[in-house]
């Protein structure tokens, strides 16, 4: 009979005298774990944080009249003794909120007596199956030992027949010996999975989850509900965003998503979940400013001391999805759909050749949502196609909001080099003169307008000059950095327009990296 646990020295342990054990003591006889919550009250909501959860659950209870004791069980062991707090209905009143420390609570008599006779008569019964087991291995014995003839034993040797009897005997009696060990052996290996959680319970008072006391107290008697809230640390939600663009309409749907997680080893089953943007950690006090000092080096020293600032926002929003959700409690993420907000589009497209040679769809739009975007992760989709992901920082309502919708391959973009020349001049300077040509094509079955950008040098010192030659003339662009020249162009289904642009380089001849800057 194999078990985890030595059952003679289990059957002593609870033969001795109960003592109150200090929570967490060392078992001699299981290695201590920790076991499934087991709540004996039901979730009434749960409002996750961005960096923790409020949960609140409640039990209904018959009030008896006078001073009353609630115990709310099962409950995780990360749980902030500090934000406890107890409300109840009716004319009752709660008188007092604790955590029971697990240190030989008087009050958990009733409920460790029960376990302690449960575990009795667990052990007691693998006692009687183990003696069972027992006997029947010596019954296998002998019967093989029958079937041998001793040594020395001078008596005839049976017949044939008689053999083949004995035989066909015996071969039935092992497999009904060997059906009835096996059905011994599995009903041991039940018990002791049984047995072996409130082994730990008895030598753990928190082996279960920490237990909450509420005192309540009144006149009166009947029904009555008694909730209790708390904030336990392990969970949290990120934003998460998806961006769906109709190519017909040019209307993005902005979807927003909670992705939940939380290691609280409670589970939340069938429960209201409410998402809050509220971070504590951060703080609710306005942050003060400390001094601003720049040392001899020019480095902003505080800085340097407070990386990453302080977050600010317009205070905190709560989203209440409708329904209820199931989230486990191992870390698992559940994703939560808040919101979908369709947004009039300005879609363009824009092609920068230079760095890829490929057109990409761009749509800005004002955020009409009441509530802040948080940053976070935004997955592009035209129509059912995804087509990439970005990240966006936080948006306030009534702020533009840029989104990319990656390649639009109905457009097709060639850049080629068309010449590069490398003259040596008088008075130890060289002279680039370098052209470019960029197709455009529109293979779309509407008419498209593409913003080209491209870019030549800038010159920085006397000693190098920059002119931009003659071309296709470029449309001036006041927010364009410097030496970037774009060119908007309107082109009709099956239409292709050439763009062609150059500059001459002069620089001194000893800069030879000007000319590997220039490929």
């Amino acid at each position: 009979m194999r078990l985890s646990f030595d059952l003679d020295e289990v059957q002593a342990a609870l033969a001795a005298p109960a003592a109150p054990t200090p929570a967490r003591a060392q078992s001699t006889y299981l290695p201590l774990s920790v076991l499934p919550l087991e709540p004996n009250s039901t979730l009434d909501r749960v409002t996750v944080l961005r960096d923790r959860a409020i949960v609140t659950r409640e039990r209904a209870i018959t009030r008896v009249g006078g001073t009353q004791r609630v115990r709310f069980e099962g409950l995780p062991l990360g749980l902030d003794a500090s934000s406890l707090h107890a409300e109840v209905s009716g004319e009752a009143r709660v008188s007092g909120v604790e955590l029971s420390s697990g240190q030989g609570d008087v009050d958990e008599t009733e409920r460790i007596a029960a376990i302690r006779t449960e575990a009795e008569k667990l052990s007691e019964d693998l006692g009687r199956l183990r003696d069972h087991i027992e006997s029947l291995l010596m019954q296998r014995t002998y019967l093989r030992g029958a079937v041998l003839p001793a040594s020395g034993d001078t008596r005839p040797l049976p017949s044939l027949d008689t053999v083949r009897g004995t035989l066909t005997w015996v071969g039935e009696a092992e497999r009904d010996l060997a059906a009835r060990l096996r059905s011994d052996e599995e009903k041991a290996s039940q018990l002791g999975e049984k047995l072996e959680p409130l082994l730990v319970k008895l030598k753990d008072p928190l082996a279960t989850g920490a237990t909450v006391r509420v005192d309540i107290e009144g006149a009166g008697s009947g029904t009555v509900v008694v909730k209790l809230r708390y904030t336990v640390l392990g969970a949290g939600w990120t934003p998460s965003y998806a961006a769906r663009l109709d190519p017909e309409t040019n209307v993005v749907t902005l979807e927003t998503h909670a992705l939940v997680k939380q290691a609280t080893g409670e589970d939340w089953k069938d429960v209201p979940v409410q998402l809050s943007t509220a971070a504590p950690t951060v703080g609710g006090a306005v942050p003060d400013l400390s001094p601003w000092i720049i040392d001899e080096s020019g480095v902003d020293a505080y800085s340097l001391a407070a990386p990453g600032g302080v977050r600010t926002g317009a205070g905190a929003m709560v989203f209440d999805p409708p329904g209820k959700r199931s989230i486990a409690g191992d870390g698992s993420a559940t994703r939560i759909t808040i919101a979908a907000t369709q947004l009039p589009t300005s879609v363009s497209l824009g092609t920068v050749p230079r760095v890829v040679p490929e057109v990409f769809r761009a749509a800005r739009a004002t955020w009409s949502g009441e509530a802040p975007l948080l940053p976070g992760t935004v997955a592009s989709y035209v129509g059912g196609d995804y087509v990439g992901s970005a990240q966006i920082g936080a948006i306030a309502p009534g702020e533009i909001v840029d989104l990319g919708f990656g390649v639009d391959g109905r457009l097709k973009v060639d850049r080629e080099l068309v010449s590069r020349k490398v003259e040596h001049l008088v008075g130890g300077r060289t002279r680039y003169t370098v052209r470019y040509r960029v197709t455009v094509a529109n293979y779309a079955k509407t008419r498209q307008v593409v913003t080209l950008s491209d870019q030549v040098p800038v010159s920085q010192v006397d000693r190098i000059t920059v002119n931009v030659l003659d071309g296709t003339p470029p449309t001036p662009d006041p927010a364009a950095p410097a030496g970037v020249l774009c060119w908007p162009l309107d082109l009709a289904p099956g239409e292709s327009e050439v763009v062609e642009f150059g500059f001459v380089l002069t620089a001194p001849r000893e800069l030879r990296d000007i000319d590997q800057m220039l490929l």
